[in-house]
């Protein structure tokens, strides 16, 4: 079973009664008080105002120290989550870091040194995206373990879950070797959702070097759609040589449309036009 984001909201009775919540932002009204349920209440604590009656609980905060010795890296973005069975979950959590962030990063005095990275800048520090692995107890409604996953790489923001288990982080950035980095950014990594520590940061060259955002897996024959996030940004599939085998390789195709000589959602004149997918 995997339950990413949209399926828990929608699934959720807390969805049903914060519905109001985007009906305020579609008017452009900030209103503390959501339909049905009353006004909120102010949280003394600063981070999550709720009605009257309605608790949250922090699973995760960035800065904590994890079960690895590392520390919770900041700017959670896309993850996805998957069954462990026995009531457990296990969440892979992207961290959309850049090269020169390093306000909560993985390496800190006291802690061992990271050596499946990805990639260091040009002093020799593990750039600070990639994703941290969380096992979830639901019945205990407790953190089991907590753990850096990837490490060295940048932006990572969305991405998606695969039918063989394993979480999907893009990489948003298309940087360059040279000051801040000293390999090509702008990847597909693979992080097994089971795997306890750092996973093998191998770059899924053949989906391409482009500003990724989401992936999703056919579940039927293992093709992977993927988006990107630019005003001229297009739609691909990428095509594996072998299911379930992604770092195999395969074949990249972007999408187009019969009669239709440019299918970029862009403004003419508002960016350049790309000759060329980056390699």
């Amino acid at each position: 079973m995997h339950i990413d984001r949209r399926q828990f909201a929608l699934g959720s009775t807390g969805a049903l009664a914060f519905a109001g919540l985007a009906a305020n932002a579609a008017t452009g009204e900030a209103k503390s008080q959501v339909r049905g349920y009353g006004d909120l209440a102010p949280d003394p604590l600063g981070v999550f105002d709720l009605p009257a009656g309605f608790t949250y609980t922090t699973v995760s905060r960035t800065g904590d120290r994890m079960s690895d010795g590392y520390y919770v890296p900041d700017r959670a973005d896309g993850m996805g989550s998957f069954d462990l069975g026995g009531g457990k979950v296990a969440l892979v959590r992207n961290h959309e870091n850049g090269p020169r962030h390093f306000a909560a990063g993985a390496e800190r005095p006291g802690t061992a040194p990271l050596t499946a990275a990805y990639d260091r800048d040009s002093e020799g520090r593990v750039i600070a995206g990639g994703t941290t692995t969380i096992v979830y107890d639901t019945k205990t409604g407790r953190r089991e373990a907590e753990w850096l996953s990837l490490a060295g790489t940048i932006r990572n923001c969305a991405g998606g879950t695969t039918p063989w288990g394993s979480w999907l982080s893009c990489e948003e950035d298309l940087t360059r070797p040279g000051g801040t980095a000293q390999k090509d950014h702008g990847w597909v990594f693979e992080v097994p959702a089971k795997l306890r520590g750092l996973a093998d940061p191998v770059p899924l060259k053949a989906m391409g070097r482009f500003n990724h955002e989401a992936a999703a897996v056919d579940p039927r024959t293992g093709i992977v759609y993927l988006t990107e996030d630019r005003p001229d940004g297009l739609f691909y599939r990428f095509l594996p040589a072998s299911k379930g085998a992604l770092a195999k390789g395969g074949k990249l195709q972007a999408l187009v449309l019969d009669g239709v000589p440019d299918t970029r959602n862009w403004r003419e004149g508002a960016m350049p036009l790309r000759k060329t997918l980056a390699t």
